[in-house]
C-alpha cells in the first residue's frame, strides 16, 4: 500500500495521471486496506507451517474420509489462491451468493486448477485464478483439490459441499478450523476465515 501511494504521489507530482484514479485500482486499493485492518486488529495469520499442522489434524476432527479432503482442499485453496471466503463458501445452507464458486467454474489439470471468479464489473471477463502444482505435496492446493473433485459427486452446485451435497458454510469453515485449532494447541480466538490472506 505504501508503494502504491507512492506511485499515485509521483505520478500526479511529474503531471501524469493518478493510477489511482482507475475504478478496478481503487477498489483493489480500498480491499487490501480492509484486509490488511482486519488482519492486524484482530486475527494471527495463517503460515505454511500452521497450514501443515491443519491439514495433518483433519483427520482426528471430521467425521469422514470425505470430510478430510473436503476441507484439506478448502484450507489449501483459501491459503494459495488467496479466496474471500464468499467465493469459496455460502453464508448460510440456503442462501447462495452469486459470487460463490461453482463447480463448472474449476477447471482441474494435472498440474493447474484454474478458478473463474464471478466478482467483475458488468461487461468484462470474468478474473482468473490459476494455481500450479507445488513442490510440497502435502499442502498442494492442486492435488487437494484434485482429490477432493474426484470424490464429489458429479451434480452441479457450489464447488465446496459436504458428502450430502450441502454447501460448506462459513460457521462450518469456522468450526472444523477452530477444532483443528484447539488439537493442535493454538487459541483459536486468534484465528478466523481472514487469517488465510
Amino acid at each position: 500500500l505504501t508503494y502504491v501511494a507512492a506511485l499515485s504521489y509521483l505520478s500526479r507530482l511529474s503531471g501524469n495521471p493518478d493510477p489511482l484514479e482507475d475504478a478496478i485500482t481503487r477498489c483493489m486499493v480500498m480491499g487490501l486496506r480492509r484486509q490488511v485492518g482486519i488482519l492486524r486488529e484482530k486475527y494471527a495469520p495463517i503460515t505454511i507451517e500452521v497450514l501443515r499442522s491443519l491439514l495433518g489434524a483433519l483427520e482426528s476432527v471430521c467425521v469422514s474420509h470425505y470430510e478430510c479432503l473436503l476441507f484439506r482442499a478448502l484450507f489449501t485453496v483459501a491459503l494459495f489462491g488467496a479466496l474471500r471466503i464468499g467465493e469459496m463458501v455460502a453464508k448460510h445452507r440456503n442462501v447462495l451468493q452469486p459470487e460463490l464458486l461453482y463447480l463448472r467454474d474449476v477447471r482441474v489439470t494435472e498440474s493447474r486448477v484454474a478458478f473463474h471468479l464471478h466478482n467483475c464489473p458488468v461487461g468484462q471477463e470474468r478474473p482468473i485464478i490459476s494455481l500450479a502444482l507445488s513442490g510440497e505435496p502435502w499442502v498442494c492446493p492442486v492435488l487437494a483439490l484434485r482429490s477432493y473433485v474426484a470424490v464429489r459427486s458429479r451434480l452441479e452446485g457450489p464447488l465446496f459441499v459436504h458428502g450430502d451435497d450441502v454447501p460448506v458454510t462459513k460457521r462450518g469453515f469456522l468450526t472444523v478450523l477452530r477444532w483443528a485449532l484447539r488439537l493442535l494447541g493454538l487459541p483459536p480466538e486468534q484465528y478466523g476465515v481472514h487469517s488465510f490472506w
